[in-house]
């Protein structure tokens, strides 16, 4: 383990007023998964000394591609991860580490899928192509800024390129996979409780035959238990006994969920001991209230360090997830039992925070979550991935939900989302800058074509793999969604967008493929 530190020195070429070189960086070891380090972005660029005994590791960096966007992107020294030095600074070229990381990236990923029967489309080789092109100049010059007005071209091409690739081979799989009838497309419906409700369940239903009814304690359209012991089931009645009768799949989530958004008084001030009994109560009466009219329960969500209002260890996330699991399975065996999880790329570990709170535990990715689950033989079925965007190409969030597969368990991406306009924000009731004036997130500024796109890809891969078996998109309506703009129709009015239009135009095409395979979801070394 090296004693010195290494220093990323950022050129900047980029054309326009900025910012491009986000305050904010973070380190993952090999496996993939962030670790406190004393990472940090300052005047000179980002550096790093201590990395708490990983030896070797990524840079991820909010790094503004012009023609691309202005995203989180890794630097792994094109697979080789680094290395601290054994004394002193090493510094090293950022534009030029992060080219020959996605290059070498493309070119790995490439090889894969050639060996599966893909060939590329004429545009995305001249896209590699052209990436090659200019990386391939980086290696002919010595000066560093003369590498670093390079490095960015190739860059962009081969971002532009990875795209390409994931989206091109989801396509190829679902082709030659065929149609998948049991595949569940998802939504929300808090939409019924605010929208002229024959209206909702018209567009409802010409999209989806799977819905998720929320039962947040607080916080919600409407909440499901604001004083302890009064619960609220006649509006969810209300809505599962319409969805039923067309034929709906029904989730009901979440069973437990500790957010400061949701938690009330009352269970914040129970001991571990009384919220364990509390929830063992809660879960056998909730999920008996329902009997089989409930297909799928999320019994848990972002309980890996993220949602964490009542200050749970890692044994007591454990033992929870474990006794509510068992309760749900005790009350209704029929019932598949899911386990959610947010943040995908866990850069909270990074920030040290439980959602905006300092914390008190080291943490978890929901990687290792998952893992820690089922080395303790927490019984469940379904692995609950949510994958909003959050400012990384979709290469990047492909590879991460891939990571879920070596578990051998059904994925549902359990909330997918983006914006039609504006910036990625939550919650947000109004804007306080214009977004126009800041390097766009992806592509260009978000508008409902480019919102159509981002699902399209999302959903495509979601489809593509026979492991993932449900994509819920979040939300349904402006302006009551999740993230700002994210809605599928833009107004309570029900006028739908372009995205809507986009997976009603999704489903009829996927739906005329002819059937060529059966399922087989490779259980990988945690299947139980």
């Amino acid at each position: 383990m090296g004693a010195g530190s290494i220093l990323f020195k950022p050129y900047i070429v980029q054309a326009g007023p900025g910012p491009h070189l986000f305050d904010f960086a973070y380190a993952t070891g090999e496996d993939g998964n962030p670790f406190r380090s004393d990472i940090a972005v300052g005047p000179d660029g980002v550096s790093i000394s201590d990395t708490q005994g990983v030896d070797r590791f990524a840079i991820h960096v909010r790094w503004n591609v012009e023609g691309f966007g202005f995203l989180f992107l890794r630097a792994d020294h094109g697979g080789e991860y680094y290395q601290l030095p054994s004394s002193g600074r090493l510094t090293l070229n950022l534009n030029y580490e992060l080219a020959l990381s996605w290059v070498e990236r493309n070119r790995r990923r490439y090889a894969t899928f050639r060996k599966e029967g893909w060939i590329a489309s004429r545009e995305l080789k001249a896209y590699l192509d052209v990436s090659e092109g200019y990386f391939d100049e980086t290696q002919k010059v010595s000066a560093e800024e003369a590498r670093a007005q390079l490095a960015p071209k190739a860059l962009r091409y081969a971002l532009l390129a990875s795209d390409y690739l994931e989206i091109e081979k989801a396509d190829y799989d679902i082709r030659r996979n065929g149609v998948r009838p049991e595949f569940l497309f998802g939504c929300d419906t808090r939409g019924f409780f605010k929208m002229e409700r024959e209206l909702f369940l018209d567009r409802f239903t010409e999209l989806f035959n799977y819905a998720t009814i929320t039962f947040y304690l607080i916080g919600d359209i409407t909440d499901f238990e604001p004083e302890e012991g009064n619960k609220r089931y006649t509006e969810r009645d209300a809505v599962l006994r319409e969805l039923l009768k067309r034929d709906i799949t029904v989730e009901g989530r979440p069973l437990f969920w500790t957010h400061a958004w949701v938690t009330p008084e009352w269970l914040k001030a129970k001991s571990y001991g009384e919220a364990l009994a509390y929830l063992q109560q809660h879960v056998k009466e909730v999920v008996g209230h329902y009997g089989n009219d409930l297909a799928v329960w999320e019994v848990v969500n972002e309980l890996h360090d993220w949602a964490n209002e009542l200050e749970l260890n890692h044994e007591q996330t454990i033992e929870l997830t474990r006794i509510a699991c068992e309760v749900a399975r005790d009350t209704n065996p029929d019932a598949k039992l899911l386990i959610n999880t947010c943040c995908p790329f866990a850069e909270y570990i990074q920030e040290g925070k439980w959602h905006e709170r300092n914390a008190k535990y080291p943490q978890r990715s929901p990687h290792q979550f998952i893992a820690q689950l089922l080395d303790a033989r927490v019984d469940f079925d379904i692995i609950g991935v949510q994958k909003y965007f959050t400012k990384r190409p979709i290469a990047a969030s492909v590879e991460i939900i891939e990571s879920f597969a070596e578990f051998g368990k059904e994925v549902h991406l359990a909330e997918v989302g983006c914006p039609s306009r504006g910036i990625t924000q939550e919650f947000i009731d109004e804007e306080d800058y214009d977004p126009s004036l800041a390097p766009y997130e992806w592509l260009r500024h978000w508008d409902e074509t480019l919102q159509a796109d981002w699902l399209e890809a999302i959903f495509s891969f979601a489809y593509s793999k026979p492991w993932i078996t449900a994509a819920n998109w979040y939300d349904f309506v402006d302006p009551i969604g999740f993230l700002k703009n994210g809605g599928l129709m833009r107004s309570l009015e029900g006028e739908r967008k372009v995205a809507f239009e986009r997976l009603r135009q999704l489903r009829e095409r996927w739906g005329k493929l002819p059937a060529r395979f059966e399922i087989d979801r490779n259980p990988g070394p945690h299947k139980q």
